[in-house]
């Protein structure tokens, strides 16, 4: 895994939204073709929290989070060694939470981003 791509992990899963998307957007600009429509929805998302903690917004960042997944739905189960479909998931519940009547989304809510791990022995 790209240590850009794994630095913006852990800054995501820490809520350091701002610096995650920066950091993503260096690794987007030199990655594969085939790799960016994953990777602008992970910036996506980023944005989307970021929005949300920093600036109390929430219509938007539902609305971003629903074309973020529309870009990661086609890298399920797993991509990178990012487990999309429980990023996926987790963050469609959040965005449907958040836009529910009266819904009120919380940042301790926010999903994180798990990676694949790999067994050696079954």
């Amino acid at each position: 895994m790209d240590a850009r791509l794994r630095e913006g992990i852990r800054l995501f899963n820490d809520g350091k939204f701002f610096e995650c998307h920066e950091t993503w957007e260096g690794f987007y600009q030199d990655t594969d073709d085939s790799h960016k429509p994953f990777l602008e929805g992970l910036i996506q998302l980023a944005a989307a929290f970021r929005l949300f903690c920093d600036f109390g917004e929430v219509k938007g960042p539902v609305r971003m989070i629903y074309q973020a997944l529309i870009r990661l739905e086609n890298y399920q189960p797993a991509f990178l060694q990012i487990q999309v479909a429980e990023l996926h998931r987790a963050a469609g519940a959040w965005a449907k939470a958040a836009e529910a009547a009266g819904g009120t989304p919380r940042v301790s809510n926010i999903p994180k981003i798990s990676i694949q791990r790999f067994k050696l022995f079954p």
